[in-house]
């Protein structure tokens, strides 16, 4: 690697390996490009990136031309978990989209208003988490697309209405999903042994709890699928509950923030890596580079478990927050 890169390149270059989707790619390296000090150390480098961008550049035109008449179910994957939000019609799933990410899914007060997905992005613990607004379930008809969508999903938001109908939607979402061999994981995830079919873990937001007055209600529905069911009662409008709910989606995606180090510089508090719970050293340099992997000798942890700047191996177990200074 060329000498006297910027920090700023080392940031760029983290967001262009992070980036899932063509487009993003494309932006990310186009950014990228823009950091390098144009030296005749670095020209080298430049081609190659410069190189790279028209392989991708043409890449996303061959995909938009086989790729017209794709379906608007296929959403590309982005961020470092994808929740897809379901429910009745009516129940208030744009409005929780449109209130937690940067989408801008059409609101009304009128059923059915929306009638093809909308991804956003919703940010929790310094990590983006992409959220999926989705047509109505609804025994009328639902596009057989949705399923294949939803399967796609690691956790599933089901929104239903405290004011209308409540246990009916409920049991008719999950009766829906049943039909399709879409199986919610429960809260004690008691998925029989013998299921054919892989479980999603779900949370049922409970909305439209808009002031006090509902806790009755809300009550007797937690009596009934509290032991089955994670259960939470939210106002999109009153904004109630709204940060629990991150909470919770990042609790249930059992998901960590590790936090990169070079040595002798501040640790990058910015854009953590995303790893399962119970990854390793190993497994976090592997995610930095391929090539870290391979030449891994030790590493430096700032974090649980260990005193500051602690000399650790490979197979050493990360934990949420840690810092790490890998050494090969």
């Amino acid at each position: 690697m060329p000498a006297n890169l910027p920090p700023e390149y080392l940031e760029a270059e983290k967001r262009f390996r992070e980036a899932t989707s063509l487009q993003e790619k494309i932006s990310c390296l186009e950014a990228l490009l823009t950091t390098i000090p144009k030296h005749k150390g670095t020209d080298k480098l430049r081609a190659d990136y410069r190189q790279r961008l028209s392989k991708l550049k043409t890449d996303l035109q061959t995909k938009k031309k086989t790729g017209r008449h794709a379906s608007v179910y296929h959403i590309e994957k982005e961020g470092s978990a994808r929740v897809v939000v379901i429910g009745a019609p009516n129940v208030g799933k744009s409005a929780l989209v449109a209130a937690v990410t940067n989408a801008a899914p059409k609101v009304s007060e009128y059923e059915f208003t929306t009638w093809m997905p909308t991804p956003g992005m919703m940010p929790v613990r310094d990590i983006q988490v992409q959220l999926i607004d989705t047509p109505a379930l609804s025994k009328e008809h639902v596009e057989p697309e949705l399923f294949n969508l939803i399967r796609t999903a690691d956790l599933i938001l089901l929104v239903v209405d405290l004011q209308s109908r409540t246990i009916e939607q409920l049991d008719e979402a999950i009766g829906i999903l049943g039909e399709h061999h879409i199986v919610l994981q429960g809260r004690k995830d008691e998925t029989p042994e013998n299921e054919r079919f892989p479980s999603i873990p779900c949370v049922v937001l409970v909305n439209k709890a808009d002031d006090d007055s509902w806790g009755e209600e809300f009550e007797v529905l937690r009596d009934l699928y509290e032991d089955k069911r994670h259960l939470l009662s939210i106002s999109v409008e009153r904004k109630r509950n709204l940060e629990r709910m991150k909470e919770i989606v990042f609790e249930i995606l059992d998901v960590m923030r590790i936090y990169s180090k070079e040595p002798g510089k501040e640790a990058d508090r910015h854009a953590p890596f995303v790893l399962r719970n119970g990854s390793t050293v190993a497994e976090f340099a592997a995610k930095v580079h391929k090539d870290f992997v391979r030449h891994l000798k030790t590493a430096r942890i700032w974090g649980t478990g260990v005193h500051d700047g602690q000399m650790v191996g490979r197979d050493h177990v990360l934990h949420d927050g840690d810092v790490v200074e890998l050494h090969t």
